[in-house]
């Protein structure tokens, strides 16, 4: 198995095994004033895999902070991957996770796993950084770098 597409966005969908995977807003880092809930985000993942290993798999995604505690119970599901169709070598299948009401109750570094049958085959992570202030207690007009994330607290 191969992930050819692994990724924390703010909305994703997917139709069909093998079909399209869209993603939209995909970051790596959000800056806020903690204790934090996001109110909604996602996981995607577009897994290539060969003929041999279609069939059923244990799927198990983790979110875990930088010492390997859950910050929310591992998700484990059975995922089938249907037989590769006459005429190709390989097949693909997208998966998305939908998070609602997040909660990070720290800065750090957190980790989103995808295991499967036992073997990590991605790992993504999620930088929480404390939003930098202005002098005087303000909150800034412009520090976010483009692309960057800032949530309301």
């Amino acid at each position: 198995m191969n992930i050819e597409i692994a990724a924390i966005c703010d909305a994703a969908t997917a139709n069909g095994s093998g079909g399209r995977l869209n993603i939209l807003g995909a970051f790596d880092r959000i800056f806020a004033k903690f204790p934090l809930v996001i109110p909604q985000c996602s996981t995607a993942f577009r897994i290539r895999y060969s003929r041999s290993e279609a069939g059923m798999h244990d799927l198990t995604l983790a979110f875990e902070d930088v010492c390997g505690k859950p910050i929310v119970p591992s998700m484990q599901s059975k995922i089938p991957l249907e037989p590769v169709a006459q005429g190709f070598d390989t097949a693909a299948v997208n998966m998305v996770l939908n998070l609602q009401r997040l909660q990070i109750k720290r800065p750090d570094k957190y980790i989103i796993r995808l295991i499967v049958d036992d073997e990590e085959l991605a790992s993504l992570p999620l930088y929480a950084l404390e939003a930098p202030q202005q002098p005087g207690g303000n909150s800034p007009d412009a520090p976010i770098a483009s692309g960057e994330q800032e949530l309301p607290n």
